[in-house]
């Protein structure tokens, strides 16, 4: 099994499953060491895998633990630039279940320089947790799946060219 993330025309392009896990009130992020920004935990989707499977395994990969129930809240259509080439994701947006308090490592397993950390869903835009519009992922009812495009402009994305900051949902 292979990422799906492919450089294209002097983009890269990458599909995504992120992992949206809410307990008391605080989502679940992950932060670089030195990074102002966090994002939402996940990774690449595999070739021959699906939106679920990938976010069990992303799960278990970054945790240790397995995974408790898991639906499709949306799928996040985004262009952006951070380090790199300019960027064509499309995520899919997964609510996962939250562990016990005491069972969460305090850094992903796959990746030490990578620490978890739960922001308080009145500052998930705020901090920021990438993609900006996660925070409209989080109050999706059981049974129905969001569409959101954005571009993203802001200071973690230097170099972006004509990348406006704008969302639009479907």
């Amino acid at each position: 099994m292979a990422d799906i993330r492919l450089p294209i025309g002097g983009h890269k392009f990458s599909v995504r499953v992120g992992l949206l896990c809410v307990r008391d009130g605080a989502l679940l992020a992950n932060r670089l060491d030195g990074d102002d920004f966090a994002f939402v935990p996940g990774g690449a989707l595999g070739t021959g895998e699906d939106v679920l499977d990938c976010a069990r395994r992303e799960w278990l990969e970054e945790t240790g633990l397995e995974a408790g129930e898991c639906r499709l809240v949306g799928v996040v259509e985004n262009f952006f630039a951070n380090r790199g080439p300019l960027q064509h994701e499309i995520g899919f947006y997964v609510r996962i279940e939250p562990p016990e308090p005491a069972q969460l490592p305090e850094v992903v397993l796959d990746g030490a320089d990578t620490a978890f950390l739960w922001v308080p869903l009145d500052q998930v835009r705020s901090f920021p947790v990438l993609p900006l519009p996660v925070s409209e992922l989080l109050d999706v009812p059981a049974g129905q799946i969001r569409h959101l495009v954005t571009r993203e402009s802001a200071p973690w994305a230097p170099d972006n060219g004509d990348l406006g900051a704008t969302a639009s949902g479907r």
